[in-house]
């Protein structure tokens, strides 16, 4: 099934290469928002995309400036609605049906302070909950954005890049082989950058 979507918008990219950088910007801002982040799997679709750099569909540079924007705005809006709605907003669905979540970015939060928002990016699960707890617990919006573009960058280059080092190895096998480079650039690096957190898959069940 996920397969068969992939390649369903990567053929889409290759017709219109310039959605390639709207759907990137909207994947990753969706990475960061409270409920949405939870489900939407942004970060496969985007090391899919990344893969296809190698090829001409799509280039490095916007790649990078659209994931990286989509990836501070996303942060900068959950910040902003706790910051506007504080603690009722966690008490509204969808956020009411992760209970467990909340409690484990509360906790999160608790030790780490600040550099929570920093670290939390590459943490499956939190990273969708603690911006909007630094904006409940009234974070300085200094302090917040400082974390949130270095993160933000630094996610970026963490993702985007390997999954061209990946694009481009499977390039040398011919173009018959690109469906492959892309279907294991998104799986693989994913894998890696975000393991599986059987706890987050079961928060909504609680």
């Amino acid at each position: 099934m996920f397969a068969d979507a992939l390649s369903t918008i990567t053929a889409l990219i290759e017709q219109h290469p310039l959605t390639a950088y709207g759907l990137v910007f909207l994947l990753a801002m969706s990475e960061a928002l409270p409920g949405i982040g939870i489900v939407v799997p942004g970060t496969a679709v985007i090391l899919a995309l990344s893969a296809m750099i190698p090829s001409g569909t799509v280039r490095l540079l916007p790649m990078l400036a659209a994931t990286m924007a989509g990836a501070i705005v996303g942060d900068g809006l959950s910040f902003w609605l706790g910051h506007h709605y504080q603690r009722r907003l966690l008490s509204v669905w969808p956020m009411s049906r992760y209970p467990a979540l909340i409690e484990r970015g509360e906790g999160f939060f608790a030790r780490h302070g600040d550099k929570s928002v920093l670290l939390a990016r590459f943490i499956p699960g939190v990273r969708a909950i603690v911006p909007l707890l630094a904006g409940i617990v009234g974070m300085p919006a200094w302090r917040f954005y400082l974390a949130n573009v270095l993160s933000a960058l630094a996610w970026t280059l963490s993702h985007v890049l390997p999954a061209v080092a990946v694009g481009a190895a499977f390039a040398q096998l011919g173009t018959a082989a690109k469906p492959l480079a892309i279907l294991l650039a998104a799986i693989i690096i994913d894998g890696v950058l975000n393991p599986r957190d059987e706890q987050t898959a079961q928060q909504g069940d609680i």
